[in-house]
């Protein structure tokens, strides 16, 4: 009839709209995973045959046999590298796309890993993946002499993305200032320490020359402190010559104090030979606490320096 209007259920329409976009939901297949998921898979992957099915078919049928076991089988002691980190209690986060492709930290956030991409080449049914791998502490890059590098070369093999070839490699970037600067703060820190050890080094054969020699006390001359040679292996590494050097690990070693006979005190510091340098000003006395303090206070160490710990040595006179 002419005017009237046809009503149908509003209800009638949504279901209407709901099979349409079922049925497009059923007609829209699952996008294919990436040589970048595949690599995540493969590596933290929950399920069982999550890393094999990524292997390329001749490397399965020579390495892998039924029975095998990570304690038997090479590929599988590999499979558990990636799932043992997430397996120690800290925080894992994959990424399929970004910068990175997994962080990771660990007790608390105090311990970190990056590892970065720095390169993905997709080429057809071949992409190469090159990564960096970056280790934190307190928040803060740790610099390495050399950057661990990884480059999985995946290809396609029967629609699945498979690990063809593993390059290992490592990255040294001499014209970056802040791999340089990072660098210096790494051997700075290590020459801090080996100089702790040569302060106790010292302390310690002051204790024994003042205690076999009684008569002189404390010596105020380096090379006096080394005992005759012996031959065992503990003696030779205690007796290195190195110990009577005035300088060593960016330091300078003096002693000064030694005053009576027998000479009581002593005093013995060790001052930076670069000021430049991210290192502290070193002291002991015959209190036997090895103390450290800001290059600024050198001349305060004694009585303004912090003992450092596990440097203590035993009191042998007063």
């Amino acid at each position: 009839m002419r005017g009237r209007k046809l009503w149908i259920p509003a209800v009638s329409l949504l279901g209407l709209g709901g099979i349409s976009l079922a049925a497009q939901t059923a007609t829209s297949p699952p996008p294919p995973q990436t040589a970048r998921a595949a690599l995540i898979e493969m590596f933290l992957g929950k399920g069982k045959d999550d890393f094999t099915k990524h292997l390329p078919d001749a490397m399965r049928e020579v390495l892998i046999r039924k029975g095998d076991s990570p304690e038997s089988s090479i590929v599988f002691r590999i499979s558990t590298i990636g799932r043992g980190l997430s397996e120690q209690g800290g925080h894992v986060e994959t990424f399929e796309s970004g910068p990175n492709i997994l962080v990771s930290d660990e007790r608390g956030g105090h311990e970190g890993v990056e590892v970065a991409v720095e390169r993905d080449s997709l080429q057809s049914e071949e992409d190469e993946i090159e990564l960096s791998i970056h280790f934190y502490k307190d928040g803060e890059l740790q610099s390495l002499p050399i950057v661990p590098q990884l480059i999985f070369t995946m290809k396609q093999e029967k629609e699945i993305w498979r690990l063809a070839e593993v390059t290992i490699a490592g990255h040294v970037p001499l014209t970056d200032p802040d791999y340089l600067k990072g660098l210096r703060k790494e051997q700075d820190k290590a020459n801090e320490l080996a100089a702790q050890a040569r302060m106790a080094m010292i302390a310690e054969a002051e204790n024994q020359y003042a205690a076999s020699h009684a008569d002189k006390g404390f010596s105020c001359t380096l090379a006096s402190l080394l005992p005759p040679a012996q031959t065992n292996s503990s003696a030779a590494a205690y007796n290195s010559p190195s110990l009577a050097d005035e300088e060593a690990d960016g330091y300078r070693f003096e002693l000064s104090g030694c005053d009576g006979s027998p000479a009581i005190k002593y005093r013995l510091t060790a001052t930076p030979l670069d000021p430049g340098a991210e290192i502290h000003a070193l002291c002991v006395d015959q209190s036997g606490n090895v103390k450290s303090t800001s290059q600024e206070n050198a001349s305060n160490c004694l009585s303004g320096g912090q003992v450092i710990n596990g440097l203590t040595l035993s009191k042998q006179q007063d």
